[in-house]
């Protein structure tokens, strides 16, 4: 099944103000630059040092870890609302089991730990909140909202495309293909969603 569009002539401002929308966020590079950070002050400490580290480098690496924390809450508040009002399409696979585990299961490995007792290691409690973001930001998923459409089905970056450029949406028994007048190419394939999730994608598809 194939669904074509009108697509309206682009002039150079709707060129340049499409890349608006390719901005990051402001918390996404906060997350980032955080993380960066830290994982070079963790591994000058920990790896290339002897583990010492003075209270003014521990309370700024615990400080840029509560940051990168911060932003991880907002990335998943995000990502829930999106899901919520039916803007975001989650792959079903290994990065959605892996990250869905990671949030379940790695604030209750520190409860565990207070609990009894067994601190975990210091270089290893300040990388956490890493850990979770660049999970969290590799989430395999495609969201479309009223301007446009972001597929991230790799370990690339996602490929964004305001809802303007899709010239043809078609679809078969295997999936979905989406091009662009640019001459892009997405391919979604049906085996990689959950059922209900797919049938939501393709409703939405045959809405652009």
């Amino acid at each position: 099944m194939t669904y074509a569009r009108a697509v309206p002539v682009l002039s150079k401002t709707s060129l340049r103000d499409s890349t608006m929308f390719k901005k990051i966020p402001p918390y996404q590079l906060i997350g980032w630059g955080g993380s960066i950070i830290l994982m070079l002050a963790v591994g000058y400490f920990y790896q290339l040092g002897d583990g010492r580290v003075s209270g003014f480098w521990l309370g700024f690496m615990s400080a840029v870890s509560f940051a990168v924390l911060l932003m991880v809450v907002l990335e998943v508040w995000r990502l829930v609302t999106d899901y919520q009002k039916g803007f975001l399409f989650p792959l079903r696979n290994a990065t959605f089991f892996l990250t869905l585990l990671s949030l379940v299961g790695l604030p209750l490995i520190g409860i565990y730990a207070a609990a009894t007792g067994q601190a975990l290691e210091p270089a290893t409690l300040l990388l956490l909140p890493v850990f979770i973001f660049l999970l969290v930001r590799n989430l395999f998923r495609v969201r479309i909202d009223s301007v446009s459409l972001e597929a991230k089905t790799g370990f690339r970056a996602a490929t964004f495309v305001p809802l303007f450029e899709i010239e043809r949406v078609t679809q078969t028994e295997q999936g979905v293909t989406i091009r662009t007048t640019g001459g892009k190419e997405i391919r979604l394939l049906r085996a990689f969603f959950f059922p209900a999730v797919w049938a939501k994608l393709t409703e939405r598809l045959d809405r652009l």
